[in-house]
């Protein structure tokens, strides 16, 4: 049954994406990293073609609620410097100094003072700044973290809806539904994250292919409102050593180091590009979510009927990307989603 369910899923998500009237192109968000010069000239390059922009500025920094903000006076210059500016979204997360913050997430969750100096900080910035609102992201919580994490997000929506501003929240694909639903009742839309089927401490395999993707999102939109929800998509590689963590790379790094090392880069129909090389320290294998594969899961999203899409993330893309049509159909994926395992120990 369960096989049959996820074919199902499959067939529903590939089905909606082949729609012969195409579908509305939902907005189109971007999210940056401030200490990545290639990230830097994208947003340069790009930014009038975004609706939203969300940049890693803002990170919890202690139990009382502080937050550290990144200054990042160059994004604010091409920003202003845009065509079309787009609305202006940070990422709030307890990210910091190379660290998941889970003590300083967890205090600000239970503690109603922090909750309340945590909110302010950022209302107040907002308005200060002319932000269009904010995207929570709040990982590796506790199980007490995970239970009271809505109730803090509604706090912040209430907070900045007086000021006629907006809060989304991030979520994993593996989100559990009941906690899903409490995030979706909490704030204005959920971000799914839709990216690392492969992830750096995994087997090798796809960053997302098709049938993973077409899986998972009619999955978690079932019985929602799909407007509520903006998909993040995959726009970087994984390059692995041969039985190690996997560093991340850019799509136009992935391709200089496969032609460096002479190496074929194989067509994956329905999923991610990816050749394998070798390298002093042994073999490595490497994958990369190109503009084709960027371009066929933005079109199942549309037809889904999505608020948005996001890439994850600007200056590790493949320039091909911002150009990329649509397929004018979704062919049915050779296989089921690649499965990957965590790397021993």
């Amino acid at each position: 049954m369960a096989v049959l369910a996820r074919s199902l899923l499959i067939a529903l998500g590939l089905a909606l994406a082949s729609r012969t009237a195409p579908a509305a192109q939902p907005a189109l968000m971007a999210f940056y990293v401030p200490w990545e010069p290639t990230a830097l000239a994208s947003l340069q390059a790009h930014a009038g073609s975004l609706d939203v922009f969300a940049p890693m500025w803002a990170s919890l920094v202690s139990a009382k609620g502080e937050v550290r903000w990144e200054t990042d006076p160059k994004a604010h210059a091409a920003l202003a410097a845009a065509t079309r500016r787009p609305k202006v979204m940070p990422v709030v997360s307890n990210a910091h100094d190379d660290v998941w913050d889970v003590m300083a997430a967890q205090a600000v969750i239970g503690d109603h003072r922090a909750a309340d100096a945590f909110a302010e900080a950022l209302a107040t910035r907002a308005r200060a700044e002319g932000f269009a609102g904010y995207v929570i992201d709040f990982e590796n919580l506790a199980p007490a973290g995970v239970a009271g994490y809505p109730a803090l997000v509604g706090l912040l929506r209430d907070r900045l809806h007086a000021d006629g501003r907006q809060l989304w929240v991030t979520a994993l694909l593996s989100t559990d539904p009941a906690t899903e639903q409490r995030l979706l009742a909490s704030a204005d839309a959920v971000v799914l994250m839709a990216y690392d089927q492969c992830w750096a401490t995994s087997t090798p395999g796809p960053i997302a292919d098709d049938a993973w993707v077409g899986a998972n999102l009619p999955a978690k939109l079932a019985g929602a409102d799909p407007g509520r929800f903006v998909v993040a998509l995959a726009s970087y590689g994984y390059d692995w050593p041969a039985g190690r963590t996997a560093r991340v790379v850019s799509v136009p790094a992935a391709r200089e180091l496969a032609a460096k090392a002479h190496a074929r880069i194989a067509p994956a129909p329905g999923s991610d590009a990816h050749f394998s090389y070798s390298a002093p320290d042994g073999p490595h294998e490497v994958w990369f979510a190109d503009a084709a594969a960027f371009a066929r899961q933005r079109a199942l999203a549309a037809a889904l009927g999505v608020r948005g899409v996001a890439l994850w993330r600007m200056g590790l893309e493949d320039p091909g990307l911002w150009t990329a049509a649509p397929p004018a159909t979704a062919a049915p994926p050779a296989a089921p989603g690649a499965a990957c395992a965590p790397l021993p120990r």
